[in-house]
């Protein structure tokens, strides 16, 4: 898949590619309103109207609608984030509608033969406005659960978290877990990002996006 700066400069929308490797093009959603532009949105939540607690087989291939809520497929996601070197900058607003952004300078995924691994999170960047709460996932596998590749000892964080993530021994962050839930003890499972200012938890918004270097 072949870049200009002509990118950059389009409209925001949905448009059609077809990275390296692909064997047939694929639709994303291009945000080119926001810190130079070019990014591809790999997720986005915005009002809890997408289900994210699904299993493998919809993370992998992907689900929710690209102009609303949506998880892009982690078989794009790897496509996309070895063609090149990549960052990704995460947007969120915290449940008082406060935004932050945390940005690494790399970002990569692995294919399904190794679970869709984390293998590349790079630097933090000073430029960000909120704390490093993704550090303790690098290098992680992608859990669901149905499929658990996580370093809990005694469970499944995916099934705890109500999500599918990048899990350690559980998470520090987790994006795609339940919208605006709270219940008893189970008030960290719900979109998350710890140390957030105002609350770690029930974030209104959040967009993952990556762009080539």
């Amino acid at each position: 898949m072949k870049f200009s700066s002509r990118f950059s400069t389009m409209k925001s929308g949905v448009y059609l590619i077809q990275p390296d490797d692909a064997l047939e093009p694929f639709r994303v959603y291009c945000n080119n309103s926001i810190d130079g532009g070019g990014w591809t949105i790999i997720q986005r939540r915005v009002d809890g109207s997408v289900d994210f607690f699904r299993k493998w087989y919809d993370y992998k291939h992907g689900f929710g609608f690209l102009n609303g809520e949506f998880w892009l497929g982690n078989d794009k996601i790897s496509l996309l984030t070895n063609q090149k070197k990549y960052e990704i900058r995460i947007d969120m607003n915290n449940q008082h509608d406060v935004p932050y952004f945390a940005k690494y300078d790399r970002f990569r995924i692995s294919d399904e033969s190794s679970k869709y691994r984390l293998v590349e999170l790079g630097q933090y960047l000073p430029e960000s406005t909120c704390t490093d709460s993704f550090a303790i996932h690098r290098n992680m596998s992608f859990t669901t659960t149905d499929n658990d590749n996580d370093k809990h000892g005694t469970g499944n964080c995916a099934l705890s978290q109500g999500s599918a993530w990048w899990y350690n021994r559980c998470d520090e962050c987790d994006l795609n877990s339940r919208y605006f839930f709270r219940t008893g003890d189970f008030v960290d499972a719900c979109i998350e990002w710890t140390g957030l200012p105002g609350g770690n938890c029930n974030l209104k918004f959040t967009e993952m996006k990556v762009r080539p270097l």
